[in-house]
C-alpha cells in the first residue's frame, strides 16, 4: 500500500516483485540526461518488473512510442527525451528485439520528419541501431460506438513501450501515460475525436477507447526534466522533478505520478475513467510503489486550474462551453504565421494568418492550437465570466 495519498512521501522498499493482483510502479532517481545515468537509471526502474527480457523475446517487432507532440527542443520539456528513447531501444535490441520508433506529433502527418530531426530522436534511432517509422496508415476499429483509426505500427506490433512524458495539461490537466497512446491515432484524424468529445468528461472517454485498443505491455515515464503549469506545449513550464517510473499498468503509474503532482482523486478525468473500466488501477490505495519511491515526493508542483465545467453532462456542456470554455490568445509577436493551429483545430475556429483569427462561437477550448504552436505564442484564458466569479485558474 502506498501512502502517496496523505502527502508523505512513500518509504523504498526491496525489489521483491509485489503480488500480481497488486500493480507495482517502480521509481528510480535520475537527475540528468547523462546516457549511462539514464540507462542505469531505466534498468533499475525494471528490474522490479522482471527486466527487459520478461517483455522482449528474441526475434519480437518492438514499438516504441515516445511523446513527440511537436519540434521542440528537449530543454522545453515537451517531447521524450533522446536519452530516453535510445537506451530503451539499444535494451530491447541486446534481448533480441526489432525495434521501430514511432509517433503521430499534433497537426498533419508532413511534420513528422522535422519532429525527429529537432528533438533528437533521429540521431537516438540512429545511434540504437532501430528504425522510425511514420504514422501514416492505420486500421480501422470500433468501440463503444465510435470508430478509430489506430496507426498500422501500433497494432502490427508484437509488443508496446509506451514512453510518455511527465507534463501538466491545460486541457487534459495531467499527460502520462494514458494519455501519450493518443499518439496512436495519427495526424488529423485526432480531430475527429476532439469534435465529437468537446469536454473533458467525454474526451476521457475517448482517451480511455484509445488506451483499450492499443494496450502497451510497458511503460516507462521521462520524468527526468517535465513540466508544471500550462503545459504540455510551449507554454508550459519545464521542472526538473529527476526520476524515471516504470510500471506494466499504465493506469497505476499515471495514479502513482498524478497523485505525486498534487492532483487530488478524480481531477485527472482520463485517469478516473480508465479505472472505472477496469483497465488498471486508478485507486492509490490499490498501487504498490517500490525502488526509490521518494524520487516522487516533488514538493509543490504548479497544476492547470480546475475546470469542473468540462466533467459534466454533455448537455449541460455545450451550453457552458459558450460561457465558460477557455479562450486561446495569441501573442501576436511571437507568431511566425506557420498556420499549424488552423491545421490540427478540430471545429475549424481558427483562420490561418499572422497572427490566426480565432472563432469564438466555433472553439471549443480544447487548445490544440496551443498544443502545436512551434513557438509557444499561443496560451490559455479565461473570459470575464469566469474571471468574475472565480472559475478555473
Amino acid at each position: 500500500m502506498s501512502d502517496l495519498g496523505s502527502g508523505v512521501p512513500p518509504t523504498a522498499v526491496s525489489h521483491t516483485p509485489a503480488p500480481a493482483e497488486i500493480p507495482v510502479v517502480s521509481v528510480r532517481r535520475c537527475e540528468n540526461y547523462a546516457p549511462a545515468a539514464v540507462r542505469d537509471a531505466i534498468v533499475a526502474a525494471l528490474a522490479p518488473l522482471g527486466g527487459v527480457r520478461r517483455f522482449v523475446r528474441p526475434g519480437m517487432r518492438v514499438l516504441l512510442k515516445p511523446n513527440l507532440l511537436s519540434p521542440a527542443p528537449w530543454q522545453r520539456a515537451v517531447t521524450t527525451h533522446p536519452a530516453v528513447v535510445q537506451a530503451v531501444a539499444e535494451l530491447v535490441i541486446e534481448a533480441g528485439g526489432t525495434v521501430l520508433i514511432g509517433d503521430s506529433p499534433g497537426g498533419p502527418i508532413s511534420v513528422t520528419h522535422e519532429v525527429w530531426q529537432t528533438t533528437g530522436t533521429a540521431r537516438a534511432a540512429q545511434q540504437a541501431g532501430a528504425r522510425l517509422v511514420p504514422f501514416d496508415g492505420v486500421a480501422w476499429r470500433r468501440l463503444n460506438g465510435s470508430d478509430y483509426f489506430i496507426a498500422r505500427p501500433v497494432v502490427e506490433a508484437d509488443l508496446v513501450v509506451n514512453l510518455p512524458k511527465l507534463k501538466t495539461h491545460a486541457f487534459a490537466q495531467y499527460t502520462g501515460a494514458i494519455k501519450n497512446m493518443f499518439g496512436a491515432i495519427p495526424g488529423k484524424r485526432k480531430r475527429e475525436a476532439h469534435f465529437r468529445a468537446p469536454g473533458s468528461a467525454a474526451f476521457a472517454q475517448v482517451l480511455v477507447d484509445v488506451l483499450e485498443l492499443t494496450t502497451p505491455a510497458l511503460t516507462i515515464l521521462d520524468g527526468v526534466l517535465g513540466q508544471e503549469g500550462n503545459g504540455p506545449g510551449l507554454a508550459g513550464t519545464p521542472r526538473w522533478y529527476g526520476c524515471v517510473v516504470a510500471s506494466v499498468d499504465c493506469v497505476a503509474l499515471d495514479t502513482a505520478v498524478a497523485r505525486a503532482m498534487g492532483f487530488p482523486p478524480g481531477r485527472v478525468a482520463h485517469l478516473a475513467a480508465a479505472g472505472a473500466r477496469g483497465l488498471g488501477e486508478a485507486d492509490i490505495d490499490g498501487v504498490r510503489v517500490v525502488d526509490q519511491a521518494r524520487a516522487l515526493d516533488f514538493g509543490p508542483v504548479v497544476l492547470p486550474g480546475p475546470r469542473w465545467y468540462y466533467r459534466v453532462p454533455s448537455w449541460i456542456t455545450r451550453p457552458l462551453l459558450g460561457a465558460l470554455r477557455l479562450r486561446p490568445i495569441v501573442d501576436p509577436s511571437a507568431c511566425s504565421g506557420c498556420g499549424r493551429c488552423a491545421e490540427v483545430c478540430p471545429t475549424d475556429a481558427v483562420a490561418f494568418g499572422r497572427p490566426p483569427a480565432f472563432d469564438s462561437e466555433r472553439c471549443v477550448g480544447c487548445m490544440c492550437c496551443a498544443e502545436v504552436c512551434p513557438q509557444g505564442a499561443i496560451e490559455s484564458r479565461r473570459n470575464l465570466l469566469t474571471r468574475l466569479v472565480g472559475i478555473g485558474r
